[in-house]
């Protein structure tokens, strides 16, 4: 702490701690005698190395779109496993008004969390997506001096050195990578002081959660090499609480996570290189430990727990669980595969149903995922599962259709109770068995009589379970069991912000197909805003990338688009159909056979808006 009282009397010989003492005086901080050191420090660095005037402190940069999209590009396997750590900590401060963000070295701020009722206040501070927080150009804020000073840092309100910035309490902690390097910033903001005590309380949450994405991070560094997990307390030890070491095939220590020096007490640099049998009292050799099982271990007079994990192998990372299971079946770690097989379009309709979805399977209920074919259920659930189980959870995905009579589900479901944390998804769990119905009960009931979520279910649906109960092709108990929470995901026709979603997933797959400066024409757009999707989002992306991969120049022309599409709407003058509702209703009424009811209710409209809007078409016609 540095202390403002001294620098009271008349000039020092410093003139950079009189200019600090006269800012204390002006903020009405002098009253607290006491300045934090980090913050004094990064004062001095604001004043004498970057020469910053605190009402001059320019808005935060916010980089472009293309910008970006390389930044995160580059930074990918460590978003994967940061992203639901962000999430995770979004969803546990949301309540109190704060910001979570993800920060890069260079201070930019790449996942971004906050609740939309506040996201004014603090875009009015320059606190947005993409935006750069250095201190050499932000003065003293909580990213930029974190990543000055490599430690964990709070700055609460007046502590900014810029006066646009004190009304912000920023809480931060680093996430170290490679050779010890800072990697990123988790970062806790809020437009309002808050009392010391919740302060402290949330900066240890902040720090929890930095460890954890950087002991998952550690993990898929070095996933092909040898790794002691060590810990106070095997049984209780949460991922924040471990330390991890990396071991060559001869046991030689290659590298170690920053929580190992707080756990032994010895610098991580003075481990490299040492053998751990020599270094550590294992009891044993590193042979002769088995794998995932905790062993006592000695060092400098301390015992901890240690877990040895060994190299991930090729048989490890299978995609899915198919249909024919051998005796033992694989069970896929979610950081060594691409859950989300495409990159899944976050609107403020999906975003609410992930928040649900997210919280009702962390509260270790079971989740329903209903929807019409081509919703995007399987992309929902796995982005679901990823955000609960993050790094350290393990992925089953069986395609229930795919099943066949040899199929061992007992086997499956009995290694992922022996797993500690594991999600199992079921796709078109509406074609499941009997056999694999009386099979999925009796996990259920054992993972219940365990007494701990350690089991995500997560089933997908496209037909209507209830019904099913009523036909004897589902059982009622299982039914029962696995309705905890239930999210429908809307039709794609239904979706209020339909032209939005066309963009984004143009721009999506143009960049997926190496042609991200294609643009798309009036005409084409029209027709694709006025489709009626009966095969909704799945249908929109294989139409648009029909379209990408035909197109030669530098736009999409409607000859692009598939040529069914096209006839179905474009009967008479284009334009003043697709500006209408004409088209949609008319093509929603023949796949419905002419029956309005049907089609109303496909439509999301009740009877008489759809006789309305055909009377009003009608009229329009003869006109």
């Amino acid at each position: 702490m540095w202390n403002i009282a001294e620098t009271r009397p008349a000039l020092s010989q410093d003139p950079v701690q009189d200019e600090i003492a006269s800012l204390c005086r002006s903020r009405g901080l002098e009253g607290q005698l006491t300045l934090p050191g980090v913050v004094a420090d990064s004062w001095k660095r604001c004043l004498a190395d970057y020469n910053l005037l605190p009402d001059r402190v320019p808005r935060a940069e916010v980089l472009a779109h293309s910008e970006m999209r390389d930044l995160m590009g580059a930074s990918e396997d460590l978003l994967r496993i940061a992203e639901p750590e962000v999430e995770r900590l979004f969803l546990r401060l949301v309540d109190s008004e704060y910001l979570v963000s993800l920060a890069s070295p260079q201070g930019v701020m790449l996942l971004f969390r906050c609740d939309y009722q506040y996201l004014g206040d603090l875009a009015g501070q320059g606190v947005l997506p993409g935006s750069v927080w250095t201190e050499e150009r932000q003065g003293t804020n909580g990213v930029g001096t974190c990543i000055n000073i490599g430690k964990s840092v709070s700055i609460v309100g007046s502590q900014h050195y810029g006066v646009a910035t004190q009304s912000l309490t920023c809480l931060t902690s680093p996430v170290f990578g490679r050779n010890g390097m800072i990697e990123s910033v988790i970062n806790v903001t809020t437009a309002r002081s808050g009392d010391e005590r919740m302060n402290r309380v949330v900066q240890n949450i902040v720090e929890r959660s930095a460890r954890r994405i950087e002991n998952g991070y550690f993990g898929r560094l070095h996933r092909q090499s040898h790794m002691l997990r060590l810990m106070e307390n095997a049984e209780t030890a949460d991922l924040a609480e471990e330390g991890r070491i990396a071991l060559d095939d001869n046991g030689l220590i290659l590298s170690a996570s920053s929580h190992v020096a707080k756990l032994l007490g010895r610098p991580v640099d003075q481990l490299i290189g040492a053998r751990a049998e020599e270094l550590f009292d294992l009891g044993r050799a590193l042979s002769d430990i088995r794998p995932d099982r905790p062993v006592s271990m000695g060092f400098a007079g301390k015992t901890l727990q240690a877990v040895l994990a060994t190299p991930e192998t090729r048989q490890q990372r299978v995609a899915v669980v198919p249909g024919s299971f051998a005796p033992s079946p694989p069970i896929m770690p979610l950081h060594t595969t691409d859950l989300v097989e495409e990159e899944l379009r976050i609107d403020p309709i999906t975003s609410q149903a992930l928040d649900r979805a997210t919280r009702l399977v962390n509260a270790g209920l079971p989740l329903i995922v209903s929807g019409e074919t081509g919703s995007g259920k399987t992309s929902f659930a796995k982005t679901v599962a990823r955000r609960c189980f993050g790094t350290e959870g393990e992925l089953v995905f069986i395609d229930c259709a795919a099943l066949n009579a040899q199929s061992n589900l007992t086997a499956v479901f009995q290694a992922c109770l022996a797993r500690p944390k594991a999600c199992l998804v079921l796709d078109r769990f509406d074609a499941i068995d009997d056999l694999g119905q009386k099979a999925l009960l009796g996990l259920l009931e054992n993972d219940r009589q365990a007494g701990a979520a350690r089991l995500g279910v997560i089933a997908i649906a496209a037909g209507n379970l209830e019904h099913m109960v009523k036909e004897g092709r589902l059982r009622a108990d299982l039914l029962h069991r696995l309705n905890g929470g239930a999210i429908a995901l809307p039709a794609l026709r239904n979706n209020p912000d339909l032209a939005g979603a066309i963009r984004d997933l143009f721009r999506i797959e143009a960049n997926a197909l190496g042609k991200p400066s294609l643009k798309l024409e009036e005409e084409p757009r029209l027709v694709l805003q006025h489709y009626h999707w009966p095969g909704n989002l799945r249908e929109l992306r294989t139409a648009l990338r029909h379209a990408i991969a035909l197109a030669e120049g530098q736009s999409i022309r409607l000859d692009h688009l598939p040529e069914a599409m096209v006839d179905e709407i474009s009967r008479k003058d284009l334009t003043a159909r697709s500006q209408s509702e004409a088209s949609k209703i008319e093509a929603a009424l023949r796949y419905n056979g002419g029956n309005v009811s049907l089609t109303a209710r496909y439509l999301g409209v009740s009877r008489a808006t759809l006789y309305r809007k055909i009377q009003i078409d009608k009229a329009r016609s003869e006109v």
